[in-house]
């Protein structure tokens, strides 16, 4: 099945800056549209104790193939000389689609706008056929082997605006329906200070409640050696000194661990409170706070674990405050709605894309 497409960019080079004005085209007038979503299932042996085999997940056993037709516009060259393409031209092409020696992504540009579209595909152009008539060349095809068998939408953006702590829901509609996405993260700092983000979909909420008293961070740590007692846990906090409690985010969070005193087990948690309503919550995983700076924009991969700045140098754990860099949580997101609380005072970017397994149309 041929792909429908207005424009390409791939390799850094649009289809529609060729030197040649081409338009797609249909040779094969097949109707037939592939999904190529065949798999197996990994699994161990069997015999006559074991009739049923251990299963290990599963993998995908085939990857879409693009077919890609290409004419020259005939509005533009009406005549049946002007319409074969040289020598010149296909070298132009060829050299083009064919240089890459690892796969790269193609973007297409599609007749139609809807969020059921895969516009992105990662892959190489693995051959590339004429269409002669006669002793001349009227028609390619160009042969795009993805490394997956469906493609993904164009990046997804959600902006939140932040001075003290504000709400965003993300609404991932990937069709990897039990796996995450893993987005990129741009933070804009106003001043500097603390910021975190905290994914309530994707973390265990152990506690909550209102805390009272004249000092709320001291309830809230309260709040935690009481349910630590409460459920057989000693408490060990993240910072050093006499008492190893170290705030952050004005004096409205705190990390620490709780360690099973039966089984010798370690969880870090994170306890926070939101400064108007005073409500408190106690979680484990999800959650991501580090130091930022007025005048330092902040990159976040959460796909590649990298952290860098505005022209992509890296920058190091410890300027971020983050010292216990086995236990970094890097935003993921479930598939459907997730429910984040943002805190800090900055502007937060988030960028992510979502799987399409519709096919090669």
């Amino acid at each position: 099945m041929f792909k429908q497409f207005e424009d390409f960019t791939f390799s850094g080079k649009k289809f529609s800056d060729l030197s040649c004005e081409y338009i797609p085209a249909n040779f094969n007038n097949e109707m037939d549209i592939s999904l190529a979503l065949e798999r197996n299932m990994n699994s161990g042996e069997t015999n006559k104790y074991r009739t049923e085999a251990n299963y290990f997940g599963d993998t995908w056993s085939d990857t879409l193939t693009l077919e890609l037709h290409i004419i020259k516009n005939p509005s533009v060259y009406p005549t049946q000389e002007a319409q074969s393409i040289t020598r010149r031209e296909i070298r132009e092409i060829t050299k083009w689609l064919t240089s890459p020696h690892y796969p790269e992504w193609i973007t297409f540009n599609l007749p139609s706008d809807s969020e059921d579209d895969a516009t992105h595909y990662r892959g190489w152009f693995h051959n590339v056929e004429t269409l002669p008539v006669d002793d001349k060349i009227y028609g390619l095809k160009l042969y795009f082997e993805c490394t997956t068998p469906f493609g993904y939408t164009d990046n997804i953006t959600n902006i939140k605006q932040v001075t003290t702590y504000g709400n965003l829901t993300i609404t991932n509609n990937s069709d990897e329906a039990q796996n995450y996405c893993y987005p990129t993260v741009t933070i804009t700092p106003h001043e500097n200070g603390h910021i975190f983000i905290c994914n309530l979909s994707d973390c265990k909420l152990l506690d909550s409640g209102t805390l009272t008293g004249e000092s709320y961070f001291e309830s809230l740590i309260d709040a935690v050696e009481s349910y630590a007692l409460l459920k057989g846990y000693s408490v060990t906090f993240t910072g050093t000194g006499s008492t190893n409690i170290i705030p952050f985010c004005n004096n409205t969070g705190v990390q620490f661990y709780l360690n099973d005193i039966h089984n010798g087990t370690e969880k870090k948690c994170t306890a926070f409170y939101l400064s108007d309503t005073k409500q408190y919550k106690i979680i484990e995983g999800g959650f991501v706070y580090m130091t930022v700076y007025k005048d330092l924009d902040i990159y976040m991969d959460c796909q590649f674990l990298t952290i860098t700045d505005s022209i992509g140098r890296m920058i190091t754990y410890d300027k971020l405050g983050i010292t216990d860099v086995d236990h970094v949580y890097w935003l993921r997101l479930l598939n459907g709605a997730n429910n984040l609380l943002l805190h800090g005072n900055a502007d937060f970017q988030i960028q992510h894309q979502e799987s399409r397994k519709a096919g090669e149309y």
